[in-house]
């Protein structure tokens, strides 16, 4: 008599992919949104209550490092379960979250950091506030968890045209790189350079911050098209968001910027729709990359001559609008490179 063999239970190996579920990398998001909402709030009180600070111990500080605690707790969670399917030190966090395992003790060091720092020195006014080197790590720490779902997105085993929901988790986390690197450069964010808050490029001196901040607005949506087929609306989002937030920050209750973030989103999600930029349209990639910054500029600049707002010549204002088409031609060039000929991969 012979008995059937029974299936064997085999436990998952270590080398086993691990891999976050949509809705696991949304609750990142969600969370690491809390812990930016809290950034943006200290930013604003910092901004228009400087000179009044004198204890870290603040609502608006409350809300940014509750925001770091709950996300650093859900990505150890998320570290918890590869540990018990046997994977160890980095490998226990999900595919593409190995930027969080960096980031969150970086984080965690940063703040300890900060507080002695504010301890001893005091609390820092105006643009000390940004480059202290205790705020530093905390943006390092910071934007290595913010990117991490996009970080896992980029690694999935999807094509181009991945599910939809999943390219939106690219999208929302590349948003919330792009708000703290808005963030960490208030101070040269060409779309809100203006020293009294008007939000329009008034004189010469601040089209510099103009070619700075086109290059920091492209570069994230070329990252993006190298991997991804956009969604529609997707550099609307991108682009309204992180405006929003600079504008309640640093110029509240003036919504002229977040409207034309608006407008310029769109319409470069026009553009992106009828050219199909990819890797493998080379030239529509290109010819984006230059006309993506063109899109933002023109009714930025044009607009506000248009208006009264500024005085800037039509050569000046138009000139400068063709240079930031012209800067995100060269970063094309450097997220998308030319092939290399088959001699140069020889040793």
């Amino acid at each position: 008599m012979t008995t059937a063999p029974q299936s064997l239970q085999v436990a998952p190996t270590a080398s086993a992919a691990y891999r976050a579920t949509t809705a696991q990398h949304l609750i990142t998001i969600v969370l690491a949104w809390w812990l930016l909402g809290g950034l943006f709030l200290d930013g604003w009180a910092h901004n228009h209550l400087g000179e009044s600070l004198e204890t870290v111990f603040t609502p608006w500080h409350a809300v940014f490092y509750s925001g770091f605690v709950a996300v650093a707790g859900w990505c150890l969670y998320l570290a918890s379960r590869g540990w018990k399917m046997g994977r160890r030190g980095l490998a226990a966090f999900p595919d593409g979250y190995s930027l969080a395992a960096i980031g969150v003790p970086l984080f965690g060091v940063g703040g300890i950091g900060d507080l002695t720092w504010h301890t001893v020195f005091g609390i820092e006014v105006g643009i000390e506030a940004l480059l202290s080197p205790t705020h530093l790590l905390l943006f390092a720490g910071g934007s290595l968890i913010l990117a991490s779902p996009l970080n896992a997105a980029w690694q999935s085993p999807t094509p181009r045209r991945a599910p939809r929901v999943l390219r939106w988790v690219a999208v929302l986390s590349a948003t919330s790189v792009l708000a703290i690197t808005a963030f960490i450069h208030m101070y040269m964010w060409g779309l809100l350079s203006v020293p009294q808050g008007l939000g329009w490029v008034q004189t010469r001196g601040e089209l510099s911050a103009v070619l700075l901040t086109a290059l920091m607005l492209a570069a994230p949506v070329l990252l993006l098209l190298r991997r991804f087929g956009l969604p529609f609306g997707a550099i609307t989002v991108m682009y309204t968001l992180t405006n929003t937030a600079m504008a309640l920050m640093l110029a509240p209750g003036d919504w002229r910027v977040p409207g034309v973030a608006l407008v310029c989103g769109l319409l470069a999600d026009v553009l992106c729709v009828l050219l199909q930029p990819s890797p493998k349209r080379v030239w529509a990639f290109r010819a984006f990359a230059f006309l993506l910054p063109l899109a933002v500029w023109v009714p930025y600049l044009g607009g506000a001559v248009r208006l009264g707002l500024s005085n800037l010549s039509l050569e000046l204002w138009l000139g400068v609008a063709v240079m930031t088409g012209l800067g995100g031609l060269a970063l094309s060039a450097l997220v998308l490179p030319p092939a290399l000929p088959a001699a140069a991969l020889e040793d």
